[in-house]
């Protein structure tokens, strides 16, 4: 009876003590995992991506738009254009998400903190949607990225309706570059119908050509800015005084339209259907 009681109460330890080491296995593991899936990310068009899809961010753009409440203490870290790399270095986080137009920049200097890069591609509408994709598969989020890309599916491209868009995106300065069919507005204006003019084929903003855009006289002209909205659009008035923006057909017909930067930029992000419907009527209104 005696040595049944040793036997029992042995067997009961073992069970504890192996009960144990697999509890503390799972939290570690669950706190690596949990560490190694929680990114930054330096534009709001990717926080806003992350935000919808539930995923957690240990770091986020500094913005003057309004973020998310669930993120707004989140260290701040900068933006596409101006990356903080004290502040990412300090949050330790297992990867930095930067925009593909800026990857160059941005790659050698995380290399040497050795902070891990991914490159998101939000250059237009559907590498918007590839990398959505991306990003579910990552950090198992599938059916929230399913769900995500069918709330933002714009209809099928309409054949070409004949309406010539000039679309110019303006710099901090003075300076204008004109946006081809392969930008994200571009894209848009040609999913649309509309025929993007005066651009360079082989560049998704180029310098403004003003005896092309004559050449060309538009029926409308679509104009954002790129940074310091008050400051360009300022600009867009005073140039849009002369020769040849004044003569042209958008012009005197009333289809110079000023895009919220909110909807409209360089790379695609979450506004895409209210940015398309925009583009349509404003196309519709020019026939």
């Amino acid at each position: 009876m005696h040595n049944k009681k040793i036997i029992f109460s042995s067997f009961v330890l073992l069970i504890l003590l192996v009960g144990g080491v697999l509890w503390h296995f799972k939290q570690a593991n669950t706190t690596t995992t949990t560490t190694a899936h929680t990114p930054v990310v330096t534009t709001v068009a990717q926080l806003e991506i992350f935000n919808r899809l539930g995923i957690k961010l240990a770091g986020v753009p500094t913005t003057t738009e309004t973020l998310p409440a669930k993120v707004q203490k989140l260290p701040k870290v900068g933006n596409h254009t101006s990356i903080n790399f004290e502040q990412i270095s300090k949050i330790k986080s297992s990867v930095v998400y930067v925009d593909q137009a800026v990857a160059d920049d941005y790659s050698a200097k995380l290399k040497q903190q050795k902070i891990p890069m991914q490159v998101l591609n939000f250059n237009n509408y559907e590498q918007m949607q590839q990398s959505i994709s991306q990003i579910g598969s990552t950090y198992h989020k599938e059916r929230a990225a399913r769900r995500l890309l069918k709330q933002i599916t714009l209809p099928k491209a309409q054949p070409a309706s004949g309406v010539k868009v000039l679309i110019l995106m303006g710099m901090p300065g003075g300076a204008f570059l004109v946006a081809n069919q392969h930008s994200y507005v571009g894209d848009l204006v040609t999913r649309a119908g509309g025929t993007v003019v005066a651009s360079d084929p082989n560049s998704p903003y180029a310098p403004v050509n003003p005896q092309t855009i004559a050449e060309m006289d538009p029926d409308v002209v679509i104009r954002f800015a790129h940074a310091m909205p008050a400051s360009v659009q300022a600009n867009f008035e005073e140039t849009f005084k002369h020769a040849p923006y004044k003569n042209l057909a958008a012009t005197r017909e009333g289809h110079v339209y000023d895009a919220l930067a909110s909807e409209f930029g360089l790379t695609a992000n979450m506004h895409v259907n209210e940015a398309y419907h925009q583009i349509q009527t404003w196309m519709e209104a020019a026939k």
